[in-house]
This record gives structure tokens, C-alpha cells and sequence, in this order.
């Protein structure tokens, strides 16, 4: 935990993220720096999660499967995403899932940092929201997610 915090004052100190916050500009304004939950099923994980990001100041969501259909995008908080309409009624994600959205490059190592420190497994899959993923839906990003990870892990 105090490595965890040292780090988190360093780079505050190297104002490394004060630098990449000005740099979004208007992009960060639209959007706060989110963490979306998916199928992480126990109360006290999402929990340790959130206290673990709340020295970073990022969000934290914990997304219902009823709501898999809409796009990440819109979960994230993009303002310029609609809403799909109609609620999730398939199964739910094989695995837990993690997509850290709005967050700069410089950040998301703490994030990942802060991640580990609240017990994420390994095989929970992450992903950072993009210009193309943001419109799929969390059962699709879950399957592309699974075969990257398939095909790094030579399964």
C-alpha cells in the first residue's frame, strides 16, 4: 500500500497527470476518467475497488447485465452516444470484465496498480475504451477481449 502511494504522489509531484489532464482538454470534459464493472459479482470487490481508485479520482460503475446491450460508450458517459432502448435478456459474461474509459496512457498504470492492490484476478479482462469498441456492446467486447487473451496465452 505505501509503494502504491508513492507512486501516486511521484508522478503527482512530476505533474505528469496534471500535464495529460490539460492535454484532453475538452474531450476530459465530457467525459470523467470511469471504471466499468462487468460481472464482478460481490459486493465487497466492487467495493475494495472503489476505495482502491478513490485517491485517482476515477469513477467507478458497476454495470447490470440488463443493460449489455447498450453501447460501452454510452456506459462510459460518451454525451454524444443514444441509448440502444431494450434491456439484456442472454447470459451473462463467462468471465469479469473491466473497461477503464477516459483515462490518459500516463494514468492507467495506476489504475492497473490500484486494480491489483483491491484483488483483481489476473483473469478478469480488461480493456481501455477506443474509437472503434466504444460502439460495441459488452458481450461482444467480452468475446474479442477472450480471444485476445486466448490467443496470448497459446490456449
Amino acid at each position: 500500500m505505501i509503494e502504491y502511494q508513492l507512486l501516486v504522489k511521484e508522478l503527482l509531484s512530476l505533474n505528469k497527470i496534471n500535464y495529460c489532464e490539460k492535454l484532453q482538454g475538452d474531450a476530459k470534459r465530457q467525459m470523467k476518467e470511469t471504471v466499468l464493472l462487468f460481472n464482478i459479482p460481490l459486493r465487497e470487490s466492487r467495493l475494495k475497488i472503489g476505495k482502491a481508485l478513490l485517491p485517482l479520482n476515477v469513477t467507478v460503475k458497476a454495470v447490470e447485465s440488463k443493460y449489455y446491450m447498450e453501447s460501452i460508450g454510452y456506459l462510459a458517459g460518451y454525451k454524444e452516444m443514444p441509448a440502444a432502448g431494450g434491456t439484456y435478456d442472454g447470459n451473462e459474461l463467462e468471465g469479469e470484465m473491466i473497461v477503464m474509459a477516459g483515462i490518459h496512457s500516463a494514468k492507467v498504470d495506476l489504475v492497473l496498480a490500484a486494480l491489483r492492490k483491491a484483488g483483481i484476478p489476473k483473469s478478469c479482462l480488461k480493456a481501455i475504451l477506443t474509437d472503434t469498441n466504444r460502439f460495441w456492446s459488452a458481450p461482444r467486447l467480452y468475446e474479442e477481449l477472450k480471444k485476445e487473451h486466448d490467443t496470448m496465452s497459446g490456449i
